[in-house]
C-alpha cells in the first residue's frame, strides 16, 4: 500500500470569523454603524471635494480626498516629508469596493471613509515604531497577534507585493490595498468554512470561485482606468481575467493543498494565506509572459516562464511538462493547468541547492538518489481524501535510474550519479510512469496485480499470455506481495523498455550482432539468409514472452 501521510479528520470545533486584529473590521452593529456614518464631517469632506455639486465623486476627487487622508496618517513622522501621492491602484481598489459605475454617492462617500477609519486605527497600532510605515517584521507579528501564523519568508513575500516604493515597508495607502484585497481571502473564507479551521478540495475549489467573482469589478474597474499600472492587475485572479470566466478544475485544488498542506488533506488558514500569495506571484508571471492575454501559453512561452524562475531546463523536457499538463490537449497552456505545473515544479527548484558540492556543482549517487525520491512532495495524491505518498524506491531501483539519466564518466561500464538536469528529467519520467501506473490500478489499491499488468502490458503493445505477464510479476515482486508496487512496477518498466529498444534495433538494423542473429558467432554457425532448419523468427510479444518464460526469482 502506499503510505498515508497524515489521513485524520480535519477539526470541526468553530473557530469563529477570520476577521480579527490586523484582518478585523470597525463594529457593525446597525446602530453603531448608522452614528458613524451620519458623522457631519465625512458630509463635509465630501462637498468639498464635490464641487460641482452633482452628488457624485469621480476618481479624480477620490484621490484628492484619499491624499488628505493619507497626509494626516503620516503627520509627525518621517514619511510626512516625502509627501508622495496615494497610489492610483489603490483608489481603484476603493472604487471598486465601495463606488458604482466608476464614481461614489455621499452615503458610498461616507462608508468608505469609516472603512478607512477602522484601517487607520489598525495601521497606527501596528506601526509599534511610529515611523509613518509598517515593516515587513511588524507585519508579521501583526499576523501572529491575529492568530494567523504564517512562515516569515512568506509574510516578506506579502508586503513586497505591496510595497510599491520599495522602501521595505508599508506606507497606509500600500496598507489599505493589501487589507482591501486580503478583504476578498477573507470573506471567501469565513463563507465556505462556516466557522471551521480547515478547508479540503472541494471546498477550496468554491472558495477560488468565491474570489474570483468577488474581484469581479476591481479586475474591470483596473482594466478600463487609465494611469493605473498595467502590473497591478496581473497579479490579480479574477473571473474575467483572461476574457472569460473559466472555474478552477478540482486536480488543482489537489495540487495546491499537496503543496501547501505539508502533509494533511486540508489547508488551516496561515496555509491558505500562503497559498493565495503564491497564486498571487504565479499570475503575475503568467499575464507578464501571455502578453496578448488570450489566457494560454504556448511551448515557447512556458519555456520563458520556467527560464524567469530560475528552472533553466531543456527546451525538449519543459515541451514534455506542457504537455502532460494539457488534459484538454489544446496544445497551450491554460492558467488552471499552469498553477498545477507551478505548484509541483517549484519544490524543484528548492532542491538545486542539493547539487552543489565543494567543488561546484556535484551528482548524487544511489544513496543520496534514493534518500532524495522519498522526501520530494511532486509525487504526492489526494485518494480517497487522503494525501499519500510513495514508500521507499529500492536502492536497484535507483540503480537502474541512475543508469539511465546519468552520464557515464571515462572508465566506469555505467552512470554512477545524477546531476541536477539530469534528475529533473527523472522525476518527469517517474511522474509519467506514476501517471500510466495509477491509471490500470483500478482499484486503487497502490499496486497493480495480475489482471491489471495484463491490461497494462497490452496497452504497451505486448500482448502476452497470462502466465508470462506472472513470470513478470514473479521476477519483480521482492516482497513477495503478489502485486507490484510502485517501485517494483518502475525496474519491471526500466528492464522491460530497455529490451524493447534491443528489439526495436533487432528490427532496424538486422545486421548488429545479438544472439537471435544468424550472424553471430554465438550461434558457432553461418546460416542461410532464407529460412532454414533452426532458424526462429519471433515477433515482439514472443520475444518478451521468452525472456519471462522463468521468473527471475522464487
Amino acid at each position: 500500500m502506499l503510505p498515508t501521510i497524515q489521513n485524520v479528520s480535519p477539526p470541526t470545533s468553530p473557530r469563529g470569523s477570520m476577521k480579527r486584529g490586523l484582518l478585523g473590521d470597525a463594529n457593525q452593529d446597525p446602530m453603531a454603524k448608522h452614528a458613524r456614518l451620519s458623522n457631519p464631517e465625512f458630509l463635509a469632506a465630501f462637498r468639498a471635494f464635490d464641487p460641482a455639486n452633482t452628488g457624485f465623486m469621480d476618481i479624480s476627487g477620490l484621490n484628492s480626498a484619499l491624499q488628505a487622508v493619507k497626509v494626516s496618517v503620516e503627520a509627525g513622522t518621517q514619511h510626512c516629508l516625502q509627501n508622495r501621492p496615494f497610489q492610483a491602484s489603490t483608489c481603484c481598489f476603493l472604487l471598486a469596493r465601495f463606488g458604482t459605475g466608476g464614481r461614489l454617492t455621499a452615503y458610498q462617500w461616507c462608508e468608505l471613509l469609516d472603512y478607512l477609519q477602522n484601517l487607520k486605527s489598525i495601521f497606527m497600532q501596528v506601526d509599534a515604531d511610529h515611523s509613518g510605515a509598517i515593516e515587513f517584521a511588524e507585519l508579521h507579528r501583526a499576523f501572529q497577534v491575529s492568530g494567523v501564523h504564517i512562515d516569515p519568508a512568506v509574510v516578506v513575500e506579502v508586503g513586497k507585493s505591496y510595497d510599491g516604493n520599495g522602501d521595505g515597508g508599508l506606507e497606509f495607502d500600500e496598507f489599505v490595498q493589501m487589507r482591501l484585497e486580503w478583504d476578498y481571502y477573507v470573506n471567501a473564507w469565513d463563507q465556505s468554512t462556516q466557522g471551521g479551521a480547515t478547508i479540503a478540495p472541494q471546498q477550496l475549489l468554491d472558495v477560488l470561485e468565491k474570489i474570483k467573482l468577488s474581484v469581479e469589478p476591481l479586475g474591470a474597474l483596473l482594466g478600463s482606468q487609465e494611469g493605473v499600472p498595467l502590473a497591478t492587475a496581473r497579479g490579480i485572479v479574477y473571473a474575467s481575467q483572461f476574457g472569460q470566466h473559466k472555474p478552477f478544475h478540482i486536480n488543482t485544488c489537489e495540487r495546491l493543498i499537496v503543496r501547501f498542506g505539508q502533509g494533511c488533506p486540508f489547508l488551516n488558514f496561515g496555509q491558505f494565506c500562503s497559498m493565495m500569495v503564491f497564486l498571487k506571484e504565479m499570475k503575475a508571471a503568467f499575464s507578464s509572459v501571455d502578453s496578448n492575454g488570450s489566457g494560454g501559453l504556448n511551448m515557447a512561452e512556458l519555456c520563458n516562464v520556467f527560464t524567469r524562475a530560475g528552472l533553466n531546463l531543456p527546451d525538449q523536457l519543459i515541451m514534455q511538462i506542457g504537455q502532460s499538463f494539457d488534459s484538454d490537449n489544446s496544445g497551450e497552456i491554460e492558467f488552471d493547468e499552469f498553477i498545477q505545473i507551478a505548484a509541483e515544479w517549484q519544490e524543484m527548484l528548492g532542491l538545486q541547492g542539493r547539487f552543489v558540492g565543494s567543488q561546484g556543482a556535484a551528482t548524487l549517487n544511489v544513496e543520496e538518489l534514493q534518500q532524495l525520491l522519498g522526501s520530494v512532495r511532486v509525487f504526492y495524491q489526494v485518494i480517497n481524501g487522503a494525501v499519500q505518498s510513495l514508500r521507499a524506491f529500492s536502492l536497484n531501483t535507483c540503480r537502474w535510474l541512475i543508469a539511465k539519466f546519468g552520464t557515464c564518466q571515462v572508465g566506469d561500464r555505467f552512470a554512477r550519479g545524477v546531476s541536477y538536469p539530469e534528475f529533473l528529467s527523472l522525476v518527469q519520467y517517474l511522474k509519467e510512469c506514476y501517471e500510466v501506473f495509477l491509471r490500470f490500478d483500478v482499484d486503487r489499491s497502490a499496486s497493480v496485480n495480475l489482471s491489471e499488468l495484463c491490461a497494462l502490458l497490452a496497452a504497451c503493445s505486448l500482448s502476452l499470455s497470462p502466465e508470462a505477464v506472472d513470470n513478470i510479476r514473479l521476477s519483480y515482486d521482492k516482497d513477495q506481495s503478489g502485486t507490484l508496487e510502485f517501485d517494483e512496477f518502475v525496474e519491471m518498466l526500466l528492464e522491460v523498455q530497455l529490451y524493447d529498444q534491443c528489439f526495436t534495433a533487432r528490427e532496424q538494423h538486422p545486421s548488429i550482432l545479438s544472439p537471435l542473429n544468424t550472424a553471430n558467432p554465438i550461434l558457432g554457425q553461418q546460416l542461410s539468409a532464407t529460412q532454414g532448419p533452426g532458424l526462429v523468427t519471433l515477433d515482439r510479444s514472443a520475444f518478451f514472452a521468452m525472456v519471462y518464460a522463468l521468473p527471475r526469482s522464487s
